[in-house]
């Protein structure tokens, strides 16, 4: 028998197992596998809504015959075998639940439940079938795809989304991929067509083409899911890399036009046998590779080429080259501004603006016609030659009354058009009128003349002729002529013009039916010729005080003299003997000295062509001077007022001159004149400055000459002054300083001085150096009085600086100020004060605080240098009366802290026998006390005194009682006054040695004093063990017996207790030699008055403890 374990799986078909004996051989069939898994993953679909198909994931491979079982609505069971889908009937809006069982040899399996809705189903569309791929014809990069729609496998309309893709056949890469939408026709079964445009001829390479479908119909009518179809089998383009053919070709092929900024691509195949290396577009060397045969290379926004085209270069194994030329451009723009005149009345010449330029020529740049829709189109052929005038002449003949024209452009990369609309007859616009000449020139006039292009013979014609002269003038003259023969000529006068002046000539035509004006004809420059000044000279004279005359004349402007002003001719003739004296002047000015009779002054300007008009002045024969004041006049900003008051009814007119400041030898002189009505007159000139003073004198003109009226002196605009006057410091008091300034120059004051402001301030020190205070601190004073020039002020203190300014001011503003720094003296009163006043402030009080430490002497004592209280002097320790004392006063007590316990048990009856100890021992307190007694832990608590007493009350205390007030507010108890001797005796238990006929004390807080107790003298000193100090206050003491004095004890040996140490440090409080003191004094006590002294310092006495 044989056992097989852990058999590994075998072929789906079995393994063949043999078993061999000596006799025979037996062969068994053994097949391993598992047990079926659960199906899961359930998905329908649906292809035509007629037919479900829902299939399952069969989990693991069982590798056994696995048979499956679909039950539906779990009463419908249908079994599958081995498949794992199953097909049904589709039902809209049925919702289905499905169960699947998978059963083997080796177990079976159930499926859960699956609710399949209609929006768990998945509508897959079957996978179209492509029809065919082409090029197209007109086309080289155009690629038509043709399929059926398979619109009869439905059985409904359904609107459907085919998406084709278009791939690289030697790589699979995706080139191109597009959706196209249709209605499908369930009756029919349409070849439906897409187009598809390559950025390279087809013939560069193979492609392959697929295509597939996805339903596009609303979720109205199908609620479930949509996805796409299987992609068909593709169908291939052969490119020319395929073909048989052993010569290069490079596409797109030669002589090609494309559009500049495009993204073109260009390839070359190479051929049968070969394959292409690299490839050259211009200097762009990134080529891509299509296949084993062809290269390409993509330009993006390609620039338009040169007029020789852009090579294309492509090289082979084996070095060899082969290339094409592409040109490059742009399509033309529909022509602008169009527009057709007539310039003969034969032909209609049409122009317009092409716009951008094609960058194409030759052969390849736009033809234009022109169509006036009548016939057919007129070839423009100049147009197609010169660029930029673009223009076409069209026959009038062909054309009646209003007519519609089209221009029209193309090239290899497009047309355009532009259309407008004439009438022959408003589109008229003559040649310029030709040869224009000179004919005649005089003083004042110009003969021209010309002739027409053209033979306008008939023809009404507006002439415009336009005269410049050299000044800039123009002068317009329209004249109406009627047209001549081509060689006949037009005359024309041209009158009203100047002597010697310079013209330029020139004229322009226009129809009567206006259109547009010819160009202008040729320029002719014309001169005419001089003639004597025109006008008279314009004169004015000053006469001095002794009697020098100066005449002034202003020169004559072109338009004046009619030519160059050769010399002035000056005659004066003395009135009265008829004396006459001349000169030839070249200037403007002449200088004549005169007697004191009257003059007649005559000046005429002298030109080549003969004199000007004489100017006459009068010199009126020397008078007294009048006495005239000088008047403000009123500036306006460009000018100055002036007005004036005519003395003389019949008087010739009136003179104003004026001078920027008169009195300088170099002032120039400046003047107009008015008519005898005028009284007033806004002076204006182009030498006028703002800020600056002029001086005006009006004169009136009389029969004998010109008489002063008036004087004025004024600014077009006033101005702040350029400078401050100066000061100076005249006269210092002790509260007062007297100023002074002197005048500000004319030319600096820029307007009339309307005062003065004075500023005055302290300073004072700021670090090393003196500053005025703030502006806001200043004190100011106006002085309106311009003519002053001194000034006091008043109000200052004694010894002390000020800044004091002064500033002018007028209409125009404050000038800037001009500072001086003056120190007023100090008062004799004041320094005396300032140093007697001190030294008698401190003499007083030294006198006070002298008498006060007199009188407070003793209070100051105890205030700062308080007596130690001394214990001898204690009344209540030498007359026993210590208990009543302290029932009675209560000393310092502390408030916030919360002191130990101290007890102290005394004895004050001394026994020869000397066995009885002074012990600790509180009435009422529990064992916890007792054994910090015991070990050497002094209690302190605050608490109410209670005193316990044994034996006979001690008079001293009840004599003393009534006579000592508690004085001491707060309370401080004694539990007791602890001896120096062990916290307990042998042979006693512990913490319970009795007193034996003693007083015990209880003080439950505050402070003790120390004293000293009567002890046995037998006692064992090396049995006193003096306990340790833990807690609170402990006294210092000798290691021998105390006691306090008392008539009833026996006298003992003195000794010092030593000095009180504090509850924190073992310090003495007092010093040794107190104690000393105290022992050579022969008393043993202390007095309480001292220790409520020492106690009442203590901060934390509560006072109000009662």
């Amino acid at each position: 028998m044989a056992m097989l374990i852990n058999l590994a799986l075998t072929s789906s078909k079995g393994e063949n197992l043999t078993c061999m004996t000596e006799e025979e051989s037996y062969t068994v069939l053994i097949q391993t596998g598992y047990p079926p898994d659960a199906p899961r993953d359930i998905k329908c679909v649906t292809q035509s809504f007629t037919k479900l198909n829902c299939s399952w994931d069969r989990g693991r491979d069982t590798n056994i015959e696995t048979n499956y079982i679909c039950c539906c609505q779990s009463t419908n069971c249908t079994k599958v075998g081995q498949a794992n889908f199953i097909e049904s009937e589709f039902l809209l809006f049925n919702d289905r639940i499905l169960q699947i069982t998978a059963t083997n040899e080796l177990g079976t399996q159930t499926s859960e439940k699956f609710t399949v809705k209609e929006s768990d189903i998945v509508f897959v569309p079957y996978t179209p079938k492509l029809k065919s791929v082409f090029q197209d014809p007109s086309n080289s990069q155009m690629m038509q795809v043709e399929w059926f729609e398979g619109g009869d496998t439905y059985g409904m309309n359904l609107k459907m989304i085919f998406q084709i893709q278009v791939l690289l056949a030697y790589d699979m890469q995706e080139v191109w991929v597009g959706n196209h939408s249709e209605t499908l026709n369930y009756t029919h079964n349409r070849v439906l067509q897409t187009t598809w445009t390559s950025d390279m001829p087809l013939k560069c390479t193979s492609y392959l083409v697929r295509i597939r479908s996805i339903g596009n119909d609303e979720k109205t009518l199908f609620m479930g899911r949509k996805a796409w179809s299987e992609w068909s089998p593709p169908l291939k383009l052969d490119g020319q890399d395929v073909s048989d053919e052993t010569a290069l070709k490079i596409y797109p092929v030669e002589g090609t036009v494309l559009e500049a900024g495009s993204n073109p691509a260009f390839c070359c195949v190479a051929g049968k046998g070969e394959h292409a290396e690299t490839l050259t577009f211009d200097n762009l060397t990134s080529f891509i590779k299509l296949s084993d045969r062809s290269l390409a290379i993509r330009v993006p926004n390609v620039s338009p080429s040169i007029e020789s085209g852009t090579n294309v270069v492509c090289k082979m194994s084996g070095e060899k080259y082969d290339g094409a030329v592409v040109f490059i451009g742009y399509p033309p723009d529909a022509p602008k501004n169009v527009s057709c005149e007539t310039r003969d009345l034969q032909k209609l010449n049409c122009t317009w603006d092409p716009g951008r330029s094609t960058r194409l020529v030759s052969r390849r740049s736009t033809i234009y016609h022109l169509n006036t829709g009548s016939q057919n189109p007129f070839l423009c052929e100049e147009a197609s030659r010169v660029y930029p005038d673009y223009w076409c002449a069209y026959p009038i003949s062909n054309i009646r009354g209003k007519t519609n024209i089209t221009i029209r452009g193309k090239n290899a990369l497009g047309e355009a058009e532009s259309s407008i609309t004439v009438d022959v007859t408003r589109v008229f616009r003559p040649f310029a009128p030709d040869e224009w000449r000179l004919e005649e020139i005089t003083r004042d006039s110009v003969t021209v003349s010309w002739s027409d292009r053209v033979d306008y013979t008939g023809i009404d014609l507006d002439c415009e002729i336009v005269i410049h002269d050299n000044l800039g003038k123009a002068m317009t003259l329209n004249r109406s002529v009627t047209g001549k023969p081509k060689n006949r000529r037009h005359t024309m006068t041209l009158t009203d013009l100047r002597p010697n002046t310079e013209y330029s000539i020139r004229a322009r035509y226009s129809s009567v039916h206006f259109w547009k004006w010819s160009e202008w004809s040729d320029v002719a420059q014309a001169k005419t010729k001089i003639a004597p000044p025109s006008v008279k000279l314009d004169v004015w004279r000053t006469v001095m005080p002794n009697r020098t005359v100066t005449t002034y004349w202003k020169p004559l402007s072109a338009l004046e003299a009619n030519g160059p002003v050769l010399f002035y001719n000056v005659t004066w003739t003395k009135v009265g003997n008829g004396s006459i004296n001349s000169n030839v002047e070249y200037g403007t000015d002449v200088q004549i000295h005169l007697d004191r009779a009257g003059y007649v002054i005559t000046i005429v300007a002298q030109n080549a062509a003969g004199a000007s008009p004489p100017s006459v002045i009068k010199i009126p024969p020397q008078q007294d001077d009048e006495n005239l004041g000088i008047e403000r006049a009123t500036g306006v900003g460009d000018g100055i007022n002036v007005t004036w008051r005519g003395g003389l009814a019949d008087n010739c007119g009136y003179t104003v001159q004026w001078c920027r400041l008169l009195s300088l030898p170099v002032c120039k002189v400046d003047w107009s004149k008015f008519p005898p009505d005028a009284t007033s007159a806004t002076i204006k000139s182009d030498a006028f400055q703002v800020g600056v003073r002029y001086s005006l004198d009006v004169f009136e003109c009389r029969r004998d000459g010109d008489h002063m009226l008036k004087k004025l002196i004024g600014y077009t605009r006033e101005l702040a002054p350029a400078e401050g006057p100066q000061v100076e410091v005249n006269q210092t008091s002790v509260e007062s300083v007297q100023i002074e300034w002197k005048d500000i120059p004319v030319e600096n004051q820029r307007g009339f001085i309307e005062g003065f402001k004075i500023y005055y301030s302290k300073l004072y020190n700021d670090s090393a150096a003196s500053k005025p205070v703030n502006a806001v601190n200043q004190l100011t004073k106006i002085v309106l009085r311009p003519d002053q020039r001194a000034f006091k002020i008043l109000g200052l203190e004694a010894g002390t600086t000020y800044n004091v300014g002064v500033r002018a001011f007028t209409k125009g503003g404050d000038g800037p100020s001009n500072t001086v720094t003056v120190t007023t003296p100090n008062s004799p009163i004041a320094l005396i004060l300032g140093i007697t006043l001190p030294l008698i402030g401190f003499v007083v009080l030294g006198v006070v605080l002298s008498i006060f430490c007199y009188q407070k002497q003793e209070w100051i004592k105890d205030t700062f240098y308080p007596d130690i209280p001394d214990p001898t002097n204690s009344k209540v320790l030498q007359n026993g009366s210590f208990d009543q004392v302290v029932n009675l006063c209560k000393t310092l007590e502390p408030k916030d802290c919360t002191p130990n316990e101290v007890q102290v048990v005394e004895d004050k009856q001394r026994r020869a026998e000397g066995n009885k100890y002074i012990m600790t021992n509180q009435q009422g307190e529990d064992n916890s006390d007792s054994e910090l007694q015991e070990g050497g832990v002094i209690s302190y608590r605050p608490s109410s005194t209670s005193v316990e007493t044994a034996g006979e009350p001690n008079p001293a205390f009840e004599a003393v009682a009534p006579l000592v007030p508690c004085v001491y507010p707060s309370e401080v108890t004694y539990t007791s006054i602890r001896g120096p001797g062990p916290a307990h005796q042998d042979g006693a238990g512990a913490g319970e040695v009795q007193p034996e006929d003693g007083t015990e004390v209880i003080v439950k807080s505050g402070y003790q004093p120390q004293v000293h107790v009567a002890t046995n003298p037998v006692l064992d000193r090396e049995q006193l063990d003096p306990a340790t100090h833990v807690n609170g206050y402990q006294p210092q003491m000798h290691n021998k017996s105390w006691s306090l004095d008392s008539g009833n004890l026996p006298s003992l040996e003195p000794e010092s207790i030593g000095s009180p140490t504090s509850i924190n440090s073992q310090a003495f409080l007092l010093p040794e030699m107190l104690g000393e003191e105290l022992n050579a004094g022969g008393s043993k006590t202390w007095s309480l008055p001292f220790f409520n002294v020492r106690m009442s310092s203590n901060p934390y006495s509560d006072t109000n403890h009662s």
